[in-house]
């Protein structure tokens, strides 16, 4: 049975790591950054700023993060030392972004981007140490590890 674009976000898994969920402002960007590491990269995780050029996979929480691969003709994963599209997006856009494979993720649910070891550069909700740049989860597609992410506001409470 196929699925219609309204059901995209089936808990069986039709939404892909990398995809664009929802884009509506000129603030939202995808751009082309070389990987220049030698190792192949997987879309929807986040990467970090290659001081040698281009990008690279995330390796500690102390790398500068540049963006979330974007799905694009490579499918699932990126070959080495290839251009592949980096995005950017903001308040209110969503991506689909890879889940480590034992999270438990729902909706609301803030989520951190692992960030050492196989897994650094998906997304959990486990908050120690990994990185917290804002997002939340905004729909779930357990079928296959992945979530439309979107990007929250700082929230404080003063004492």
């Amino acid at each position: 049975m196929g699925y219609s674009f309204t059901s995209w976000d089936a808990d069986t898994g039709t939404m892909l790591a990398g995809a664009i969920y929802r884009v509506s402002s000129s603030d939202n960007k995808v751009w082309g950054e070389e990987n220049l590491t030698g190792k192949e990269l997987l879309s929807g995780t986040f990467v970090a700023v290659n001081p040698d050029g281009g990008i690279k996979p995330i390796e500690s929480a102390n790398d500068l993060i540049h963006g979330i691969i974007v799905r694009d003709v490579y499918g699932d994963v990126h070959p080495a030392d290839r251009q592949i599209n980096i995005g950017h997006f903001s308040h209110g856009d969503a991506v689909v972004a890879l889940a480590v494979d034992d999270a438990e993720l729902k909706r609301g649910d803030r989520v951190y981007v692992v960030a050492s070891g196989d897994d650094a550069g998906k997304i959990t909700n486990v908050s120690e140490g990994n990185l917290d740049l804002g997002y939340w989860v905004e729909r779930v597609s357990n079928g296959n590890h992945c979530a439309a992410i979107t990007l929250g506001y700082a929230q404080s409470v003063k004492i």
